[in-house]
């Protein structure tokens, strides 16, 4: 029963206060109606105009729960209260003395609080400040000191003429302060923002235009821009209700977002969402599959629709969007699009369905990217073992078996041109042109797993050196220089061209083999073609599958054209960047 209790103090708390407020400005103004001036407000307009701040406060605060509603009622009671100072009744005029200013105080309280109901900067909260112990205690100070053309009932002295001064003075600067950051505000303020400020800016610039012209005008000119300033008076209240509830008036974007999700295709998702909350700076991040229970608030662990890490910019908002219990993604957007959460609410329950396709596609295209990624990882190792392989054979076992192959023919010189046994001296050039053979073997095998030369002097080079040591002419075509090459691009274009040579070599019966290695924008493309029989098979165990496998590890692709008797070609491209 007390939570209740509680939910519906805080849901008619604030139109049961604007009702009270409602019988004091009636009693009010029974009170000041006698004493009122033909040339300023009249009873009716001063009704009006604390009746909309009352009845505008409790719409506001029964469509959007919060602090809003209460500031728009405080000011149509203060509005009231401040109205007492015209009754001709010295008792009521006297207390209405200490209420003179209170309207202001609250009024600019609300203009700087809105439209969330709260000061967001330490300017703001020092401004509001200062304007209430101005009005609430400075202003009251000087009742006592203020003669009126009704009897005060406090008066000691009459300082009247200097208060008006002073009070006149302390409000034109607190009008050029809160003036400015109005202003500041509105250049500041995103799209959203800025439909909702529109109403009370509108109203408030055409309001404060129109009293300041009327002091310097005179005749029916005069009349009209007073007039003008009276409907500005009277539309603010309005406004505000307008801008707080501005938001709402994009209802028909959710009916709309729900006519056109099933025809949108899934790259369209994010611009439809924008379109329909009026953010076009909306984002859409996906939870990674591993942060499923991250929290809903952060973007720690989410992902773009490409799958790749979002980075919240320090202004976003986010609004997490679920199905059941399960955060499906999250809306990083304007803060602003906060100030009707029911419409938020609503499009984030419509397109949450899409969004959790879109969050299985994104955690598919993530999944791509780290296999892709492994890939790479996995080829980089592997040619990094090829060339410690290769750097250990020439350093360590080749250069023991040419010193052993030296030592050998040492000894068979020692021995001279007439050993005392011949057998020996044939048995040491024997192991010693054994040893030699060896190692030319060993060389070779050294620059099959990782030829130095692409390591030394880059692609090109060692093509040629491929080329020249091949039993079948393979010409390089020249052509212009390459550009640098990152390793593993290196090291994948000589393998493609190895491996076609080989094959070239060993089953096409081929009488020129031509290889081609040129840049063209961000791409190397290796292209090897012979005259040979042709029929090459890509699954016939040749070894081009795992060069296949090794180009699209790099986002390569490998291309075999191989008709009978139409001779081979393999064309490799592999991309220059992100390699």
């Amino acid at each position: 029963m007390t939570g209740n209790g509680d939910d519906l103090r805080r849901r008619y708390g604030v139109p049961a206060l604007a009702v009270v407020g409602a019988v004091i400005g009636a009693v009010v103004l029974w009170l000041s109606d006698g004493g009122r001036d033909e040339d300023t407000t009249s009873t009716l307009f001063s009704g009006l105009v604390g009746g909309l701040y009352l009845l505008t406060g409790s719409v506001t605060h029964l469509r959007r729960p919060g602090r809003l509603g209460l500031r728009m009622v405080m000011v149509g009671i203060s509005w009231f209260a401040e109205d007492l100072q015209v009754s001709s009744y010295p008792v009521p005029h006297t207390v209405g003395m200490f209420f003179r200013c209170v309207a202001s105080g609250c009024l600019v309280h609300l203009l700087l609080a809105f439209p969330e109901g709260r000061l967001r900067t330490r300017t703001e909260r020092a401004v509001t400040g200062g304007v209430y112990v101005f009005v609430l205690v400075l202003v009251p100070l000087g009742v006592p000191f203020y003669r009126s053309l009704t009897p005060n009932l406090l008066l000691v002295a009459n300082l009247a003429r200097m208060q008006d001064l002073l009070v006149d003075s302390t409000q034109v600067v607190f009008a050029v302060i809160v003036g400015a950051l109005l202003v500041r505000r509105w250049f500041v303020a995103t799209p959203p923002a800025r439909r909702v400020l529109a109403p009370v800016y509108g109203v408030g610039l055409v309001g404060s235009v129109a009293s300041l012209l009327h002091p310097a005008l005179t005749g029916s000119t005069a009349l009209l821009i007073n007039e003008v300033a009276h409907l500005a008076t009277l539309g603010l209240p309005v406004a505000f209700l307008a801008g707080a509830l501005r938001v709402r008036l994009g209802r028909t974007a959710v009916g709309d977002l729900l006519l056109q999700l099933p025809q949108m295709p899934p790259t369209g998702l994010r611009h439809l969402l924008a379109r329909a909350l009026g953010d076009p700076t909306l984002r859409i991040a996906y939870p990674r599959p591993d942060h499923a229970g991250s929290d809903a608030g952060s973007t720690d662990g989410y992902l773009d629709a490409d799958g790749q890490p979002v980075t919240p910019r320090p202004d976003d908002a986010v609004t997490p969007v679920r199905r059941g219990v399960r955060v499906v993604a999250v809306l990083l957007h304007d803060p602003a699009l906060r100030a009707d959460r029911h419409v938020l609410h609503a499009v984030t329950a419509a397109a949450a369905l899409e969004l959790d396709n879109q969050r299985l596609a994104a955690e598919v295209r993530a999944q791509l990217t780290e296999v892709r990624a492994s890939r790479v990882r996995i080829v980089a190792a592997a040619d990094e073992q090829r060339r410690r392989i290769e750097r250990d054979l020439h350093d360590g076992a080749q250069q023991q078996l040419v010193t052993a192959a030296l030592i050998l023919r040492l000894a068979r010189d020692r021995l001279g041109p007439a050993p005392p046994d011949p057998e020996l001296g044939v048995l040491l050039r024997r192991a010693a042109d054994g040893l030699e053979a060896a190692v030319t073997e060993l060389r070779e095998l050294a620059r099959g797993i990782h030829p130095a030369v692409l390591t030394e002097a880059g692609l090109l080079p060692a093509l040629r050196t491929l080329a020249a040591r091949s039993a079948y002419p393979v010409q390089v075509v020249d052509g212009p220089a390459l550009p640098p090459l990152p390793d593993q691009v290196a090291a994948t274009a000589y393998f493609v061209a190895a491996e076609a040579v080989t094959n070239a070599a060993k089953h096409a019966r081929a009488s020129q083999i031509h290889v081609h290695a040129r840049a063209s924008g961000n791409r190397l493309l290796v292209t090897v073609a012979d005259d040979g029989v042709g029929g090459a098979n890509m699954n016939a165990g040749t070894g081009l599958l795992g060069l296949r496998d090794r180009t699209a590890a790099l986002d390569g692709s490998l291309v075999v054209r191989s008709l009978p008797g139409a001779g081979t070609s393999v064309h490799a491209e592999l991309p220059l960047e992100g390699s």
